[in-house]
């Protein structure tokens, strides 16, 4: 009974993130009209990176094919996806835990100018795990991974939204 409500209350969880409206709020504005931004990562698989170019792309921010062809360049130097016990039970066995993920990231313009230097954006979510349920637990693991993924995503593209590509090195915050 216990597994028929836990799979219930995950498929609602499941369909609640889907259909709550989540989307891109638009291309960010602050880069000149008919610039092009290139996005590339250090790891030739990296999910954040193929996501963020669709994303920002359907957005109808003008993307380069390559590095040469961009006014800007926003690189992915880093992702990590971490897991850290936050409490154990009687018996010495993990009973929840903190889900990281983050990203390092710098972008530059045509001329080779740094607007952001290794900025690194972050987000935790805690999973409480029980042993009784794994495939559950797992699942629900796999869920929170990529609701954090999109939420990485989104903490992106509000950091270059607020990047103000006219002001000089010395103006620049980083």
């Amino acid at each position: 009974m216990k597994k028929i409500f836990n799979r219930t209350l995950l498929l609602l969880v499941v369909i609640t993130t889907v259909s709550c409206g989540w989307h891109l709020r638009g291309a960010p504005k602050n880069f000149p009209p008919g610039s092009q931004l290139y996005i590339s990562a250090e790891d030739p698989r990296s999910d954040i990176a193929q996501e963020l170019t669709r994303l920002l792309q359907n957005a109808g921010l003008p993307m380069a094919e390559s590095p040469l062809e961009a006014d800007y360049a926003l690189t992915i130097h880093k992702e990590t996806e971490r897991k850290r016990t936050v409490s154990v039970d009687a018996r010495g066995r993990a009973s929840e835990y903190e889900l990281i993920t983050s990203a390092l990231y710098s972008v530059r313009d045509s001329s080779g100018r740094t607007l952001l230097n290794n900025a690194e954006a972050d987000v935790y979510r805690t999973l409480e795990w029980d042993e009784n349920e794994v495939v559950s637990k797992g699942e629900e693991e796999l869920l929170l991974r990529e609701e954090m993924r999109r939420e990485l995503i989104g903490r992106i593209i509000d950091r270059l939204r607020r990047i103000d590509v006219s002001a000089t090195a010395e103006d620049r915050s980083y």
